[in-house]
Formats: structure tokens, sequence, C-alpha cells
């Protein structure tokens, strides 16, 4: 079963038996408890780190899947020198498409029970594999979200995501799931059940550009009937690796605007998005926002274009609830009147400023 079956399935998803025949090549082996995916792209400096972290897991019984994403530099030789050396790793060879296309690539490899998706830039804590498997399995949860670690070039660290003691371990309601709909897009913080993510053929976004994971994640928390949080740090985040493209603010950061729309129409098509209209579009705004005042200047009034034609009447009720800065942005988008300029320029000043001290902070 190629990918495009996955995706062209009838809604009532793709039988375990033909799950676990997508990758059979004669008879079908025992399945391994978690299968690690990792796409690569030209990241040889840091490849070595992150997989060192990965076959060295306390839980032996895992398969991992490195899918190198058409690399010009030496990551693909250092991917099969630990092919050779660890007979659980699967290489995919692709053509330069992007990270969600080599992780979709991925998919009709999978034979694990659970899922997970790391960074090739980035490492993981040891235990990783063995904690969040002991999560999931005693909560018989969907998915499980934990903790990580940003860490910077300086040395400096920083928690990505921490679970207050008033945030449920399980069964997290919609108002609660804001919390994770907010701070956790990104992939390396859960592991999901392999089944529920082919049942509802959740994928991630395709083409060489960022937030790739962000209708994935939302997707999949809004279908997972149960979701588990272990309140440890489990991985190590590199933050803004020189070439990434989360460090390079260029035309590409241009596609929030589709992104988030894909999210709206996924959430419509689902059936979730009456429910989580309160959260989604407040989110939707608040994203448009923060990524304008980021992206440089030659491209802002492609993307106020861009943000201008993706709002809807009922996008617009939902101003008065936003904060004072994010309703002057958006006046000025679509009035262009002077005190509303004023006030988003000045808001825009002080982000540079912040920016600026966090850069140099983060250099120090």
């Amino acid at each position: 079963m190629t990918l495009e079956n996955f995706k062209n399935h009838s809604e009532q998803g793709v039988p375990e038996d033909e799950v676990r025949a997508a990758t059979a090549h004669g008879e079908i082996p025992k399945s391994p408890t978690v299968s690690v995916i990792v796409p690569i792209y030209n990241v040889e400096k840091y490849l070595r780190q992150c997989l060192d972290s990965i076959v060295g897991q306390t839980l032996q019984d895992i398969e991992i899947i490195l899918v190198n994403d058409g690399s010009t530099d030496g990551s693909l030789k250092v991917i099969h020198e630990y092919a050779s050396r660890d007979s659980r790793i699967k290489v995919i060879d692709k053509k330069n498409e992007g990270g969600g296309s080599a992780r979709n690539a991925a998919y009709p490899h999978i034979t694990g029970k659970y899922a997970y998706f790391a960074d090739p830039d980035d490492w993981l804590e040891l235990d990783l594999c063995e904690k969040a498997t002991k999560r999931i399995e005693e909560t018989g949860a969907d998915v499980v979200y934990f903790s990580a670690v940003r860490e910077f070039s300086n040395g400096r660290r920083k928690p990505v995501m921490r679970f207050n003691r008033g945030f449920p371990s399980i069964r997290i309601t919609p108002d609660h799931r804001i919390d994770l709909l907010r701070s956790c897009d990104a992939p390396w913080l859960k592991l999901w059940r392999t089944e529920f993510l082919l049942r509802h053929q959740i994928l991630f976004s395709e083409g060489k550009r960022p937030h790739n994971d962000v209708v994935h994640s939302w997707k999949g928390c809004a279908l997972a009937e149960k979701i588990a949080i272990l309140d440890k740090c489990l991985y190590h985040s590199r933050r803004l690796r020189p070439g990434s493209y989360q460090a390079t603010l260029d035309r590409n950061h241009l596609v929030i605007a589709g992104t988030m729309v894909k999210v709206e129409e996924t959430y419509r098509k689902i059936g979730k998005f009456d429910e989580y209209r309160h959260i989604l579009i407040p989110q939707k705004l608040h994203r448009f926002y923060r990524k304008y005042i980021v992206v440089p200047k030659e491209y802002r009034e492609e993307l106020g274009q861009l943000i201008l034609a993706s709002l809807s009447e009922e996008d617009r009720q939902f101003f008065p609830t936003l904060p004072f800065r994010v309703r002057s942005f958006y006046r000025m988008l679509e009035k262009h009147d002077i005190w509303s300029t004023i006030v988003f320029r000045f808001h825009d000043l002080l982000a540079q400023i912040e920016r600026r001290w966090k850069t140099t902070r983060e250099k120090q």
C-alpha cells in the first residue's frame, strides 16, 4: 500500500492487516513497540548526536526510519554508516521535497505500535521511548504529550512546555486542549498510537516550507478520544539552527495564512469546527499577527494581502476579543487609518527591541 492509498482510503480508516502489509516483504516480522521517524536534510554536523540518542534508547524494541530528503552534504553517508551497524534502521532515500513530505514518505513503512517523529538536528533523552510508551499504555491514550528543552548556542536552556498541577493527566477537555493547540505543534512533543494516525489519515503538509506540522498536530489533537500527559522533559530542541526553516525568515513563512485556513477547513471536514471555534479563530488571528511582526518588511505587504484575503465575517466577529495591539493591527490592515498605524508601529518597535535583546542574549 502506498501513501496515496492511505490518503484516498475510505473514512473508515486503514484496517490493521493492511497497515502491517504496507511494509511487508514476505513474512511479516514481529512488530516493534515504537517506530522513530527522522526526516533528514543537510544536517551532517548534528546528525550523529541525534542518531546516537535514538539507537541508545533504553527501550530497544524500536525501529528507526531515516528519510534522506535529498541531502547534498554528508548526511546520507552518516545514515548508511549507522544503518550498517544497526539492523533496526530502515533507510528511505528520496528527492528533496521538504520535511512534511519526508515524514509522510515513512508512513507506509511504519510497523511499530506507536510512532514518534524526531528532528535530525535535535536529540532525545535516552529513556524517551520507554517513559512515553509506559504512559500511553497505562492510560490507553491515542497520544501522549510531554515536555522538551530548548537548547541555545550559548548554553542557555528553556523548557518548551510544562504542565502545571491543575492540568488533567488524561481525558483532556476542549478547554484544556487550548494549551496544547497553542504550544505543541512540534511533532517531537508527542508519541502517537500508529493505528490512530492511519485510521484518521493524519498526515503532514507537503512542500518545502515551515509549519508543515500544524495541520497534523491540530487534527490529531481534536480527534484523539483520550490524551495523556507526561510532565517530563524528554527531548532537546536546538534553537534557531543556521539554515533551518525557522531561522530563515523568507517568503516561505508567508504560508502561515494558507496553513491556518487549511486547519480551519480540516476542522470543518471532521466535524470539529463548532466545538473548537472559540479556540481556532482567535488562535488563527494571533498567529497572523505574530508572523507579520517577525517577517522582513519587504514581505509584509504581500503577507498583509494574504491575511486580508483569508479573513471571513466570522473572523471579524472575534476582533473585539483580541488584545488592543492585535485589534490595531487588523484595523491598520483593513482601514489604513493613522491612529491604528501609529499604535501598530509602536508595538512593532517594542517587538523588534525584544527580539534583538533575545538574540543578543542567546549569542552571549
